[in-house]
C-alpha cells in the first residue's frame, strides 16, 4: 500500500543505519539540585502514551548530568523502553536524559516521524530479541542490528506526515472525552450536591448480592457473558451468567474495590463483585441510583479496609447514604446525564475507529 506518486524500490537498512542507539544512565544524586533542575529526566512509566513527551516528573541539572554516566539527548530523540515495556516510545522534545530503562534513538538520514512509526512496527521483534529472567531487556546492540525495508526520504516524509495527522486527530479525541467527563462531574456536583430530599441508607433501596467466584480454569478469551470480579474490566467471559441486565455492580476487592458500574447486558458477578437489586421500583429509578453512586464513588472506595487486598464490607454498603427525590426529579437528572454518557460513548467509538485505521496503516505501509 503506497501513495501513487512512489514506485521505487525500498532498500533494505539496518537500524544502526537510520539512527545513532544510546543507552541511558544513572544520575548523580548526591547534587542537592537534583530534584529541581532543568534537563528533562524520563521514567519508562512516561513512555508510550502519547507522541510526544513534554513533561516529567522529575528534572537534573547539567552539575548532576556531568557527573554520571547519563547522556544529555537533543530535542526530537526517540526514547525507546528497553526494559519491562520494551518497544514502548515517545519523541522527546526538548533536551533530556534517561535511565538505564531506555534506548534512545537520534535519527540520522531518516526522517524522524517515519522512524517513531517504523520502530511501532518492530515491537515484535524488539520483544523476541530481549532476554532476562526477572524482567524482559533489549541492549543496544540487538537494536541496531534489527534489519528493515525503508524507502526514500520523501515518501518516508509522506508516510510519516498522514501518520502524525491521525496521532494528533486520536489526541484531540482524547481531549474531548477528557473534557466531557469533567463537564459530567461539574454536572454530578452541581445536580447531587444540591439536592434536596429524603436520605436513606443503600440497604433500604437496593438489596447487596455478593457474586460467586469461578475457577480461573473456566475463564474464556471470548464467551457469552462477561465476568465481573475486583477489577474495572472483565476478567474472562463465560458461557453463562447469573446477573440479569441493566444492574449495578459495585467492586468487591481489589485495588479498584469501590468501583461502580451498571451493566447493560447479562454477566457473571464473581467473588469479588457486588449486585444491586432495587427493592422498590416505582420509588427508586436504577439509573438514578448508578449516577448517585458514581458521583459518590470516592466516598465508598474510602470505605475499603485491610492493606494487603483491599476490600469493601457489606455492611459497611448497606448503611451507605443516598439521597432520594421524586420520580419525575430522578427522570430529569437521568435524561441530561444520559445525553452526555451518549456523547462520550459516541466519542469513544470514534477513537477507536482512529485507532483502528492507524494500526491498519501501520501494517500496511510498512514493508
Amino acid at each position: 500500500m503506497r501513495f501513487p506518486e512512489f514506485t521505487g524500490e525500498w532498500s533494505v537498512k539496518s537500524i544502526s543505519d537510520l539512527a545513532n542507539v544510546i543507552g541511558g544512565g544513572t544520575p548523580d544524586t548526591t547534587i542537592k539540585s537534583y530534584w529541581n533542575g532543568n534537563i528533562q529526566w524520563f521514567t519508562p512509566s512516561e513512555i508510550g502514551k502519547t507522541k510526544y513527551v513534554e513533561l516529567s516528573l522529575r528534572t537534573i541539572t547539567l552539575e548532576g548530568l556531568n557527573n554520571s554516566n547519563a547522556k544529555l539527548l537533543p530535542p526530537y530523540t526517540i526514547l525507546l523502553s528497553s526494559r519491562a515495556t520494551v518497544g514502548e516510545c515517545s519523541i522527546a522534545l526538548q533536551e533530556c536524559a534517561t535511565n538505564q530503562g531506555f534506548q534512545s534513538l537520534i535519527a540520522k538520514n531518516c526522517d524522524i516521524d517515519f522512524l517513531y512509526y517504523l520502530i511501532q512496527t518492530k515491537k515484535k521483534d524488539l520483544i523476541r530479541k530481549a532476554c532476562g529472567s526477572t524482567f524482559l531487556e533489549i541492549s543496544a546492540n540487538e537494536i541496531r542490528k534489527i534489519h528493515t525495508n525503508v524507502p526514500s526520504n520523501a515518501e518516508q516524509k509522506k508516510i510519516g506526515a498522514l501518520l502524525s495527522l491521525i496521532d494528533k486527530r486520536i489526541e484531540t479525541q482524547n481531549k474531548i472525552i477528557e473534557d466531557l467527563k469533567k463537564l459530567k462531574s461539574a454536572i454530578y456536583q452541581e445536580m447531587f450536591g444540591s439536592l434536596v430530599a429524603q436520605t436513606l441508607e443503600l440497604g433500604q433501596v437496593a438489596e447487596i448480592t455478593k457474586g460467586k467466584q469461578v475457577n480461573g480454569t473456566e475463564l474464556l478469551e471470548q464467551g457469552d457473558y462477561y465476568v465481573m470480579n475486583g477489577g474495572t474490566t472483565p476478567s474472562g467471559w463465560l458461557n453463562r451468567y447469573n446477573t440479569e441486565a441493566n444492574t449495578i455492580s459495585i467492586s468487591e476487592g481489589g485495588n479498584s474495590c469501590g468501583y461502580v458500574q451498571y451493566n447493560i447486558s447479562r454477566y457473571w458477578s464473581g467473588g469479588h463483585c457486588y449486585s444491586l437489586r432495587i427493592l422498590h421500583p416505582q420509588e427508586t429509578l436504577d439509573l438514578y441510583l448508578y449516577h448517585f453512586l458514581k458521583w459518590q464513588e470516592d466516598n465508598i472506595m474510602a470505605l475499603r479496609i485491610g492493606s494487603g487486598l483491599p476490600n469493601i464490607q457489606k455492611k459497611d454498603l448497606l448503611h451507605f447514604p443516598i439521597i432520594l427525590p421524586t420520580i419525575d426529579k430522578q427522570k430529569s437528572i437521568i435524561s441530561v446525564l444520559t445525553a452526555i454518557d451518549a456523547k462520550i460513548a459516541c466519542e469513544d467509538s470514534l477513537t477507536e475507529y482512529y485507532t483502528m485505521q492507524k494500526d491498519f496503516l501501520l501494517r500496511n505501509l510498512f514493508i
